[in-house]
């Protein structure tokens, strides 16, 4: 079951966007909490599944059987909205990944992810001294077959590195919205936001010699130093596709090509 904070989060990223018959995916979509949510916005609604079957969702198709590091059984610019809420932490490649949710997402189109946000401070805080981001609080057991680990938050990702394929997929971030926030990261913020803000600065802006790279270091910088990027448990982005997808629509072939070398 889906957080109820993340319900909401996901539900005020999309309460601006006219629904006009448009077109909803939701990528690993669990139980259905989230389309079941939004069924009263008027999307055309559609979700998928990992499992090889299920049950039906009150009207909403299903398809099961669905991998996402396989192509997935949609044409190009199938859909005006695609979700994918806590999954992608979950996922041994993200690059085939993102790269086949940009392939069926139409220009234009809305991309809404959300993933355990190790880019707070309260997670760097607890790099500094175990040597391991703050996800959730007990390891994968190492006695999980393979064909398990998937159920483990075992690939969380850093924006810097989700920043650069989402570019390279035609995406920009357009905003960032609301997780939840402990007590003891509005301490870290006040404490040490702003020698975050000094350091990660002089990096990505002054060090920088090309300036084209310059001018894109300073966007990431702007997302890096978000208040909500520094504070909140959970990193809720809003994307939109600027662009066709930068593989030319032959992403999965050369991701898994890439993979296989």
């Amino acid at each position: 079951m889906a957080a109820p904070f993340l319900i909401t989060a996901v539900t005020d990223l999309l309460a601006d966007i006219p629904v006009n018959g448009k077109s909803l995916l939701d990528v690993s979509c669990k139980e259905g909490d989230i389309l079941q949510a939004l069924k009263p916005r008027g999307f055309l609604l559609r979700g998928t599944n990992f499992e090889p079957e299920g049950p039906s969702l009150d009207g909403i198709p299903i398809d099961y059987g669905v991998d996402l590091l396989k192509r997935l059984p949609y044409n190009d610019a199938s859909f005006d909205v695609v979700l994918l809420i806590e999954v992608v932490e979950h996922l041994e490649n993200h690059r085939i990944a993102l790269s086949e949710l940009a392939r069926i997402l139409k220009p234009g189109g809305v991309l809404i992810l959300t993933t355990p946000n190790i880019m707070r401070l309260n997670s760097r805080f607890h790099f500094f001294w175990s040597g391991y981001h703050k996800t959730k609080r007990r390891f994968i057991p190492f006695d999980t077959p393979l064909s398990e680990a998937h159920q483990y938050h075992n690939y969380p990702m850093d924006l810097p590195v989700l920043y650069y394929l989402l570019r390279q997929n035609g995406l920009e971030i357009e905003r960032v919205g609301k997780s939840r926030v402990k007590t003891f990261s509005w301490l870290l913020f006040f404490l040490l936001a702003p020698l975050v803000a000094v350091y990660t600065w002089y990096f990505l802006y002054l060090r920088e010699k090309d300036k084209e790279q310059r001018r894109e270091n300073l966007r990431l910088c702007s997302w890096l130093l978000h208040p909500r990027l520094l504070l909140e448990d959970n990193l809720v982005l809003r994307l939109r596709k600027v662009a066709g997808n930068a593989d030319g629509g032959k992403s999965f072939s050369r991701c898994e090509s890439a993979s296989g070398a």
